[in-house]
């Protein structure tokens, strides 16, 4: 990777392959562990909204790109929960995207189509997908390369496209306490979702929303419509930002 290249990110991509084999989401920190039993109880917050948002993800035919996707969970767990779309996957983590394909399971069908980022570039066509998602990355990113990620996840959009921006809330205390212990997060800079907004309109006049998630356990399904409730307060563990692209 060209660190003097202003559209890649400082972090080699050998820092996440160093973890790909053996990544859980974070469930190495025993805070985390109380909240949830696995992973995919915390992605399944994320799907959930999403497939609210996005009813037309169960019937097929929209193409969706996981920017970022690491070892490809949320596309995973989306496909689980019922969504139809055509998944693409990319990560600056050629071994993150070697565990793509050994974790996607066979009952699902074909395993989603997997490219290698070059930082922050993709090798994408222009307005190539109805929805970009990229969940848990941008704090990966250095700030001053992340306008670099807005404009390739607008670049890749097409007219009338959705992102979805899933973060971490650094408005949360007991999200900064997991952050700051866990090894995968060691070089994190936590972003507001104002950071978010501010950069995405960067790029093009998006219609944009913020909800928050995440307030309760998500391993606890009785408290769901709690969580639903809530989405207006500022200090859910996570929150998303969604971005429409003008038509």
């Amino acid at each position: 990777m060209n660190r003097d290249d202003p559209a890649s990110w400082s972090g080699e991509p050998a820092e996440f392959d160093d973890y790909a084999a053996g990544y859980e989401g974070g469930l190495d920190n025993p805070v985390k562990r109380m909240m949830g039993n696995s992973a995919d109880q915390f992605i399944a917050v994320k799907t959930r909204w999403l497939l609210r948002r996005e009813p037309k993800l169960r019937t097929g035919g929209l193409a969706v790109l996981d920017y970022g996707c690491g070892v490809g969970s949320l596309m995973r767990v989306l496909a689980e929960t019922g969504a139809r779309a055509d998944f693409t996957g990319c990560d600056i983590s050629a071994g993150m995207l070697r565990q793509v394909e050994k974790r996607w399971p066979a009952k699902l069908g074909k395993t989603p189509v997997l490219a290698p980022q070059q930082g922050a570039r993709t090798p994408f066509a222009d307005g190539q997908f109805d929805i970009a998602t990229i969940s848990a990355v941008l704090h990966h990113v250095p700030v001053a390369e992340r306008p670099a990620v807005y404009a390739e996840l607008g670049r890749v959009l097409k007219p009338g496209g959705r992102i979805y921006v899933f973060e971490h809330n650094p408005r949360n205390p007991l999200v900064r306490y997991v952050i700051a212990r866990t090894p995968i997060d060691r070089n994190a800079i936590l972003l507001d979702p104002t950071e978010v907004r501010h950069g995405l309109l960067d790029v093009a006049r998006y219609d944009l929303d913020t909800d928050y998630l995440m307030f309760m356990p998500p391993g606890l399904a009785f408290l769901r419509s709690v969580d639903r409730a809530l989405t207006w307060l500022p200090l859910g563990a996570q929150y998303v930002v969604a971005a429409r692209k003008p038509a």
